[in-house]
């Protein structure tokens, strides 16, 4: 682990997905959304609970908490443009997110039956597809 590091430069949440493309030499896109998809699909494995839909989240935070951070010297320039990238992805995300939860609230308002009867019969995968989908883009917008 000594050679591992997380480059907070880089980072959208943390720079742990930075630091270890960097080490791999890997595509830190691809990388990234590999791991959401991971994140996202690991809570729709059938028969499993609570227990393992979280850990991934918990490996994260280890490895978090584990790993040392290292900042890259970068320009004024470099860093508003790594600020503008980062912004990009938060404003995806949120409006994933927002545009997800939004229609399940009214619906829940105005018509808690037929809320029931959507999240009953549609897998939840299928309703969190739009959040999934901008984060994604989020991802990718931000490099």
């Amino acid at each position: 682990m000594r050679d591992y590091y997380r480059l907070t430069n880089e980072a959208l949440v943390a720079g742990v997905i930075a630091g270890l493309s960097e080490k791999w030499k890997i595509n830190r896109i691809g990388f990234r959304i590999v791991v959401f998809l991971v994140f996202v699909l690991v809570n729709h494995i059938p028969g499993t609970g609570v227990g393992i839909s979280m850990l991934p989240l918990l490996i994260y935070v280890t490895v978090w908490m584990a790993l040392p951070h290292r900042e890259q010297e970068l320009s004024k320039k470099e860093l508003e443009k790594k600020i503008e990238s980062r912004k990009a992805f938060y404003n995806y995300s949120m409006l994933g997110v927002t545009g997800n939860l939004i229609p399940l609230i009214a619906m829940g308002i105005f018509y808690q039956d037929q809320l029931l009867m959507l999240l009953f019969t549609v897998p939840i995968f299928l309703l969190l597809l739009p959040a999934t989908i901008f984060i994604i883009l989020g991802i990718i917008k931000a490099g």
